[in-house]
């Protein structure tokens, strides 16, 4: 069976190819290469009617080449005046001169667990989870002191200064 199928494909081929019209037969053929000459260019005459109004008058076109990089972010919040901007710079400066007392806890709170008695106290820091106890150094800078009520008070190594995290009611 699929002998005959080959066969009769290659017969409809055959028959095809010998019946095709031939050039002058009324197919078409490959296009063939054309040159026109170009049309001469005329300038653009002023065309407005006489005393016509400023804004109805035609101009010629000017090329902008202040456009800017149109391609450059674009919003529509309005953009800070450089004022407020060069009096935004000196805030380093006011960080640098609080440098004198510990810099804000950089935990925050995530649990506790207790586990045969012993209270587990879980905290986060820069997105990683860290567990701390009573006693402990949290990191390089920190030590928990001591955990009462829904405070956890941290020592801050480097200046021995305490401070405090509220946690609230851990029942």
């Amino acid at each position: 069976m699929r002998k005959i199928v080959i066969g009769a494909a290659a017969v409809a081929t055959l028959l095809a190819a010998w019946f095709t019209p031939d050039q002058d037969g009324g197919v078409v053929g490959p296009a063939a290469a054309t040159t026109r000459e170009a049309a001469p260019s005329v300038p653009v005459t002023d065309v407005t009617p006489a005393g016509a109004p400023e804004e109805l008058q035609i101009h010629p076109r000017v090329a902008d080449d202040d456009m800017g990089n149109v391609f450059a972010k674009q919003s529509w919040a309005p953009e800070a005046p450089k004022k407020m901007m060069q009096e935004q710079a000196p805030q380093p400066q006011a960080a640098a001169t609080s440098a004198s007392g510990p810099p804000a806890l950089p935990f925050q709170f995530v649990g506790r667990f207790i586990d045969e008695g012993k209270t587990a106290w879980f905290l986060q820091i820069d997105g990683q989870n860290i567990v701390a106890r009573p006693g402990e150094k949290v990191n390089d800078d920190y030590m928990l002191d001591s955990v009462n009520g829904g405070t956890m008070t941290f020592i801050y190594l480097p200046l021995h200064q305490k401070q405090t995290l509220a946690v609230g009611d851990t029942n």
